[in-house]
């Protein structure tokens, strides 16, 4: 295991008094970046700074890198395992003995499962054999992923999106509390067949960091966050962009992030002569990231896929208002007409009106942002750790 960048782990002497010792599965982890990413990252840190002993089981990096997230954080990396498409998400390699053996050393309170993967059944197992308390969050859309399978079309077939709710429901129901990030998925999962206690718990965010910052806006941007790939619906973003430099030409489009359609995209963007306007920026992380939010003027989505929406948080903690569309999490955080506008999924025309009209309007955009800062407040990170804390030490006590 890692830890601060030594590879032993020493877990013989006995952890102080009402500290936890947290197991974590996860088949996406850093270098890599994606919402999962940040939610680990982030309450792992947070857990960490209160004395709890964190272990992070994961897939081992395309090329070895040093990751040091400081004091009680440890972390066991599994071989690669290639069963997906997708270029910048890989799964573990199933260790069932190894987890086991793990498990049994370390001794963990509890154990979280954030991706219902072949290692997430070796955390089920390793749980059900020493008897610990298990939690399950769904994170992640599933159906929407199907694309990347080594199945032709996919996501276009009925017996595959069956097989794939199949799946979710039969090792959802191996965990004793799942966590979900919004009341829309809880009632999504409710509707699959879900049987085990579903709560409605945000991955969180950190609004010590991402906050509004005076600064001196030259010209008008709108700002994109997230992987550049289907599920996303930038394509959608960028016809709708189409329109609207037509009635506003000085405004850029700023794209933050990578994934597997980025030059598909940039050709789009070619063909619809708008590549003066956007402006693809690869991966943006840490103090330019919080920056690009603080100096933008709109956060734009068409995302139909987003069980919270991370990015979207942190653009509202940065005071911005937001364009997204009528899909799954969306709604519960971009309350339309108060901090935003919501329009019909893939409909560009209405996308762009409303996009339009607030480029159009300082004082709604000033208004909208100054409501992003208030909803955001109550997904503020230390708040959210606070209730994880609690669903652990309840399923201790219950085990």
């Amino acid at each position: 295991m890692e830890d601060g960048g030594s590879s032993r782990l020493n877990c013989e002497y006995p952890p102080p008094y009402n500290v936890m010792k947290i197991a974590i599965f996860t088949d996406t982890f850093l270098p890599d970046i994606n919402g999962v990413v940040t939610s680990v990252v982030n309450a792992s840190k947070a857990f960490a700074k209160k004395g709890h002993q964190i272990y992070i089981f994961t897939v081992r990096p395309k090329k070895e890198v040093k990751i040091n997230l400081g004091k009680n954080i440890y972390i066991e990396r599994f071989k690669r395992l290639r069963l997906i498409k997708y270029p910048d998400f890989t799964l573990a390699t199933p260790k069932y003995i190894t987890c086991l053996k793990r498990i049994r050393k370390i001794k963990p309170d509890i154990i979280h499962i954030h991706i219902p993967s072949l290692l997430g059944w070796s955390a089920i197992i390793s749980a059900k054999a020493f008897n610990i308390p298990l939690v399950g969050t769904y994170h992640t859309f599933l159906p929407d992923f199907l694309k990347y399978f080594p199945i032709p079309k996919a996501e276009k077939l009925k017996l595959m999106k069956k097989a794939t709710w199949t799946w979710t429901r039969k090792f959802y129901n191996r965990c004793d509390t799942i966590t979900t990030p919004s009341s829309a998925m809880k009632k999504l999962l409710i509707k699959h067949r879900i049987k085990k206690p579903v709560i409605v718990l945000s991955n969180g965010i950190d609004t010590k960091r991402f906050k509004p910052k005076k600064v001196k806006k030259t010209g008008t941007k709108l700002l994109h966050v997230g992987r550049i790939s289907y599920e996303k619906n930038v394509d959608v973003v960028l016809k709708t962009f189409k329109s609207i430099v037509e009635k506003k030409p000085s405004t850029i489009l700023y794209l933050a992030g990578k994934g597997p359609n980025l030059k598909e995209l940039e050709e789009l963007a070619k063909k619809l002569k708008i590549s003066k306007n956007v402006k693809f920026l690869g991966v943006v992380k840490d103090k330019k990231l919080v920056d690009l939010y603080q100096t933008s003027d709109i956060f734009i989505t068409a995302s139909t896929v987003e069980t919270e929406g991370l990015v979207i948080l942190e653009a509202m903690a940065c005071g911005l208002p937001v364009i997204g569309v009528n899909a799954l999490a969306i709604p519960t955080i971009v309350k339309h007409n108060k901090n935003g506008f919501v329009a019909k999924k893939f409909n560009e025309k209405q996308l762009a009106n409303y996009t339009i009209k607030l480029l159009e309007n300082k004082n709604l955009r000033e208004k909208f942002g100054k409501e992003s800062l208030k909803i955001v407040q109550k997904y503020s990170l230390d708040n959210i750790i606070n209730e994880l804390e609690k669903i652990y030490k309840n399923l201790i006590k219950l085990s």
